[in-house]
């Protein structure tokens, strides 16, 4: 990063650009603001590095599990492999952008993004994929629900050729609601310092980095809102829905008493579903809530001239913005942990492929022995 010094900073370079003028702050509050603190830190190289390796490597061996087993190639499967898929993308964008800008600004909270472009793809993998997450798992709700509550209606319409249109419907879907968000990062803004006269701060560049900041004001805060607004309503369909379906289980299981308390396969089977959908969406809103809410807090408060709303000081907001992104992270990182832990189905297709490959990489090592000894 380029070096002026303060005094010709404002003439020299930052004509007509954003520019920020800190020379009255203290040195404690110049490094309370840009630099990282030990909280950030650690979010930042222990736990985001923990989410992300598990998650890569769940999401890839979710997907190996279906494209390699013939019996996990079902119709649901099918929503839950394009999930795995979103939460791939979501992790390696997110794992580029906070690990990759750490270690190129550290100590400073910086970011990086020299073009238009740079900003608007980056913007665009991280919304087309959590809409498209958003709607595969409307969809996927929707279907448990016809196939326990309707099940008639759901093996006439149940189908390949349905499924495959409603899996490109979603992904349509996150795109186009996308675009509603992605103008809040497509201008790049190129941010210049004025820092305090300090011999402890007299190294720091007065030119920072690009920021990705909106094409239009409007954008800062409706972007805020209308990124909440599919999280709201997936939380409230998915709580209907389950309720529902944990309802019928019940109904099926109960309606004939006598059959249901010899009958331990149907009610484990209910108690598997139940868990299932239960945990399921728990995770969902857990890991998604403090992001939203925030975010809808920070439009509240600046829709109201911070007149309603909670002020949260802006170190304190800083990382709960690093934590709440990185419960959406481990959000990417838990679906096939679930899938695993409360259904004993997944659980043995997972042994399964880790066992044939476990067998296949022993068979190749003894054929190369084998070679080497003739």
């Amino acid at each position: 990063m380029e070096s002026y010094s303060n005094s010709s900073l404002d003439d020299l370079i930052c004509r007509g650009e954003s520019f920020r003028n800190e020379s009255t702050l203290s040195e404690e509050a110049v490094i309370e603001m840009y630099f990282y603190s030990t909280t950030d830190r650690y979010i930042i190289t222990v736990f985001y590095p923990t989410l992300l390796t598990f998650g890569l490597f769940g999401n890839l061996a979710f997907l190996a599990v279906v494209a390699k087993i013939p019996s996990m190639r079902t119709l649901t499967n099918a929503y839950l492999a394009n999930l795995a898929i979103c939460d791939t993308v979501y992790i390696i964008t997110q794992g580029n952008d906070i690990l990759g800008d750490y270690l190129r600004h550290a100590p400073l909270n910086t970011k990086s993004h020299k073009t238009n472009l740079a900003c608007i793809m980056k913007a665009s993998s991280l919304y087309v994929t959590i809409f498209t997450s958003v709607c595969l798992l409307l969809i996927t709700t929707t279907e448990r629900y016809l196939a326990i509550c309707r099940p008639l209606q759901y093996r006439f319409v149940a189908t390949k050729e349905r499924t495959v249109k409603l899996i490109i419907i979603s992904w349509v879907l996150g795109v186009l609601y996308s675009g509603l968000i992605v103008p809040r990062w497509g201008r790049v803004t190129l941010v210049c310092v004025l820092w305090p006269d300090s011999d402890r701060l007299s190294d720091l560049p007065s030119r920072l980095s690009f920021f990705c900041s909106p094409i239009h004001p409007f954008f800062a805060t409706f972007s805020l809102v209308a990124q909440a607004v599919p999280f709201i309503i997936a939380t409230i369909f998915n709580t209907i829905m389950f309720s529902r379906i944990v309802k019928r289980l019940h109904e099926r299981i109960t309606g004939d008493i006598e059959a249901a308390r010899f009958n331990k396969n149907a009610l484990k089977s209910r108690n598997h579903v139940a868990r299932l959908l239960i945990v399921t969406n728990v995770v969902f809103f857990l890991c998604w809530a403090p992001y939203f809410f925030t975010s809808l807090n920070i439009a509240i408060l600046e829709l109201s001239d911070y007149r309603i709303g909670i002020n949260i000081p802006y170190n304190e907001l800083v990382t709960l913005l690093w934590f709440a992104r990185g419960m959406t992270v481990a959000n990417a990182t838990t679906n096939p942990l679930i899938y695993s832990v409360t259904n004993p189905r997944y659980r043995h297709a997972f042994l399964q492929l880790f066992s044939r490959s476990c067998t296949s990489a022993g068979q190749k090592k003894n054929s190369n022995t084998t070679v080497s000894k003739l």
